[in-house]
């Protein structure tokens, strides 16, 4: 996707627009705030920011953007802007802002290093200062329609009498990124929260690799589950959140659908048990394992574990 095509997208989502003008509005204190904008883009959110009264807007941003952010504040008569070409990463410079606001998240949410990011903005704060998002919530879910993965899994259709087993190893060890609907997954009790980052300041900074184990149990006859659906919700501050659930009106943002290797039938007394680690140390990037193992009692049934750095081809 070209970048502009990209921040065609961001600029065009109504809810997302909204919940960052309403959140700026709630923090700045018109004529004494200064804000610093991490993966600034266009610039839209520090020319909300000015607009809402910011004292000053620091934008850094690493692509060719900046340069569109630099003529479109000049088309909109919009002063009082700093402009650093680089990744925050590697600005050593001292910066001291009342507000970070750092809107790098992706349809995985880290998948742009979002987490890495925002902790190592706190360099940038004043005492007492905030950041946006402040929380980040990851959820997951069983999906029991089988839309998304026969979208997915072609592999045994292809035929001409031909073995596609390893193809499909591979590829089913990827993360999908799809519209995930309401009724493609169980009903708002099957939703567990398997991530929880609280980025604020005076909080312990969360590790790039963790782990956790969700279950669910079977109370119906005959349940196929094919796969899991993942999203997140990012509580920009207290009061006003951003969501991709499937339950939710849409963003531009969509889900995640993590596919099984086989399909798994679930019976009453069974339980389902999946482990999801999440590593983006930055010498990893972006990897996830899920780990799925199907129980009635204390007997295993079955066992699967797929891992996105082994569907790298």
């Amino acid at each position: 996707m070209s970048e502009i095509e990209l921040h065609r997208k961001l600029l065009g989502d109504a809810p997302r627009n909204r919940a960052f003008f309403d959140a700026l509005s709630r923090v700045i204190r018109p004529g004494e705030s200064t804000v610093l904008d991490i993966g600034a883009g266009t610039g839209f959110l520090s020319f909300l920011a000015r607009r809402l009264g910011a004292k000053q807007c620091t934008l850094i941003e690493y692509a060719d953007t900046i340069e569109l952010a630099e003529a479109l504040a000049r088309a909109n008569r919009i002063d009082g802007l700093q402009f650093l070409r680089a990744h925050s990463a590697e600005v050593r410079r001292k910066l001291a802002a009342d507000i970070v606001v750092t809107e790098t998240l992706g349809n995985f949410a880290l998948e742009e290093g979002f987490l890495e990011t925002a902790i190592d903005a706190r360099r940038f704060l004043k005492p007492g200062g905030v950041i946006l998002p402040s929380r980040l919530r990851q959820f997951a879910a069983p999906v029991f329609s089988d839309r998304l993965q026969r979208d997915i899994d072609i592999w045994p259709r292809v035929g001409y009498d031909l073995d596609l087993s390893a193809a499909r190893e591979i590829s089913l060890n990827n993360m999908y990124v799809r519209s995930i609907g309401a009724e493609d997954v169980g009903g708002e009790h099957f939703i567990q929260c398997w991530d929880d980052l609280d980025l604020r300041p005076q909080c312990p900074a969360p590790p790039s690799k963790r782990t956790r184990v969700l279950r669910w149990s079977a109370d119906e006859t005959g349940l196929q589950l094919h796969g899991f659906a993942l999203w997140w919700e990012a509580e920009l501050i207290p009061g006003i959140v951003l969501t991709t659930s499937p339950h939710a009106p849409p963003t531009h943002w969509e889900q995640i659908y993590l596919p099984l290797l086989r399909d798994v039938t679930l019976e009453p007394g069974d339980d389902v048990e999946l482990e999801l680690t999440c590593d983006t140390r930055p010498d990893v990037g972006v990897r996830l394992v899920w780990k799925t193992i199907h129980r009635h009692g204390r007997r295993v049934i079955a066992e699967q574990r797929q891992d996105s750095l082994r569907g790298q081809l």
